[in-house]
């Protein structure tokens, strides 16, 4: 059973990695696994070209505001899509698990 923090990339990784044990285990594809670390990944290149443009501005390396503020406001629009579908799974998960079999 996945641990539920704070954290949201850590949380969509447990619940990936549960996800995975249980394909494995029942032998079906990864469909869903696979277009969810995509997604995470996707999620971990955008904050770090968001990390990288913020660095090359305070160190002098790029003159140019507006792309960097772009690479900002794309991270948090990331960020907050990410916390809405670990919002999410977390909400089915929890339905799933106050099911009376």
């Amino acid at each position: 059973m996945p641990v539920i923090g704070s954290n949201p990339v850590s949380n969509l990784s447990s619940i990936v990695n549960a996800a995975a044990a249980k394909s494995s285990e029942t032998g079906s594809s990864g469909g869903f696994k696979e277009a969810l670390n995509e997604a995470l990944e996707k999620f971990n290149k955008v904050g770090d070209d968001n990390a990288q443009a913020t660095l090359d501005l305070l160190t002098g390396n790029t003159d140019d505001l507006s792309d960097t503020m772009i690479a900002a406001q794309k991270s948090e629009i990331t960020l907050n899509l990410t916390v809405a579908i670990r919002n999410k799974a977390v909400e089915a998960y929890k339905e799933i698990m106050n099911m009376q079999v």
